[in-house]
């Protein structure tokens, strides 16, 4: 029921204000789902232009950039596992800083992982990995004891 005030401005019925507050309140959002990742697995993705790659046709330039997306997901799964040794150098002059350098790098074998998807968008080619940690131990020892059992392949700069 409305009634005016001293000022003819309609009041609301204080039931009818808490019962329609009360109404809003239980309505929410619908969210999606969140699909869980496994606490165990590590997902990595590297990436890989084919147009910056070497080659004399298209062809030899894709399957360089396949090698060079799968090589990006392999280094960024070893930072997620072993993680990253950072060396950081600064200078200082008269309390300025006059120069500052980064270096990163990583060092690890990374064994058992799976490529989970593998395709390209435009230009760009992606190369999805994952690896299971609770199947490591499963997994034969890495140790080289003769250096000529190691392959030895071609270096090439692929980005």
């Amino acid at each position: 029921m409305l009634r005016l005030n001293q000022y003819g401005r309609t009041l609301f019925n204080l039931p009818i204000l808490f019962g329609a507050l009360l109404a809003l309140s239980s309505c929410t959002a619908y969210k999606a789902p969140i699909k869980e990742v496994d606490k165990y697995e590590f997902v990595s993705i590297g990436y890989a232009t084919m147009s910056a790659q070497i080659g004399a046709t298209d062809d030899i330039k894709m399957l360089n950039a396949i090698k060079a997306s799968k090589l990006e997901a392999y280094k960024e799964l070893a930072e997620q596992v072993y993680g990253v040794m950072l060396s950081s150098e600064n200078s200082v002059k008269q309390y300025q800083l006059q120069s500052g350098a980064l270096k990163t790098k990583v060092k690890g074998l990374v064994r058992g992982a799976k490529v989970l998807r593998s395709y390209h968008e435009n230009d760009l080619y992606i190369t999805e990995l994952g690896l299971n940690m609770t199947t490591l131990p499963y997994l034969r020892d890495a140790e080289f004891v003769d250096p000529d059992e190691v392959i030895r392949v071609q270096s090439q700069v692929y980005y």
